[in-house]
């Protein structure tokens, strides 16, 4: 019995240190983003994006109301994502706040970056997902899981891969639209499908 005790006090221990360490690198330094635009939406650039998602809103509503799919499209620039998330972000969640968030699009692929503010602490982060969509047939893959000066390996960001399509094919968060085709393109992505209702 004794030695079982010890043993869980070991583990624990060990477990405090890699979480400390952890703690430690995903606080410091900061991530790259030389490569990106530096996006500064204002009040006009918001407005559209938000009469964009309000038109989607309607014929969403439309296909509810019907029963039955109707065909849908919709186009964002990056500098229209950017400022919606950061709308979302400026809200106080249960987790702390993110600061400095921004979506850029760029060929195939989305980068979504910030500060993630949380017990007092920063951490800066990066994300790059290779994704696109034809014939209602997805394929995704995230190239870079960055938090401060630490990266996730492949098998972790195909962890976090395999998590999201799964919790995405069981219906959370419930898409009023069924993808048949996605692109990226140099700052803009485009979804065609239906909404459904």
């Amino acid at each position: 019995m004794r030695r079982a005790l010890v043993f869980g006090i070991w583990l624990l221990l060990a477990l405090a240190g890699v979480i400390v360490v952890l703690g430690v690198f995903a606080t410091r330094g900061s991530v790259d983003i030389s490569d990106l635009a530096r996006l500064q939406p204002d009040s006009v650039v918001h407005a559209r994006a938000a009469a964009k998602l309000n038109a989607f809103g309607q014929t969403s509503e439309q296909a509810r109301l019907a029963g039955r799919a109707i065909p849908a499209q919709v186009a964002f620039t990056h500098d229209e994502m950017t400022a919606l998330l950061r709308d979302w972000a400026g809200q106080e969640h249960g987790f702390g706040s993110v600061t400095e968030l921004q979506l850029t699009f760029r060929p195939r692929t989305l980068t979504l970056t910030g500060v993630l503010q949380s017990a007092g602490l920063s951490f800066p982060f990066r994300l790059d997902i290779l994704v696109s969509a034809e014939n209602s047939q997805r394929t995704a893959e995230i190239a870079r899981f960055q938090v401060g000066e630490m990266y996730a390996p492949g098998f972790v960001r195909s962890l976090v891969l395999a998590l999201a399509e799964r919790t995405l094919d069981a219906g959370l968060p419930r898409l009023p639209i069924a993808i048949e085709t996605l692109v990226i393109t140099d700052g803009e992505l485009l979804v065609s499908g239906a909404a459904v209702p």
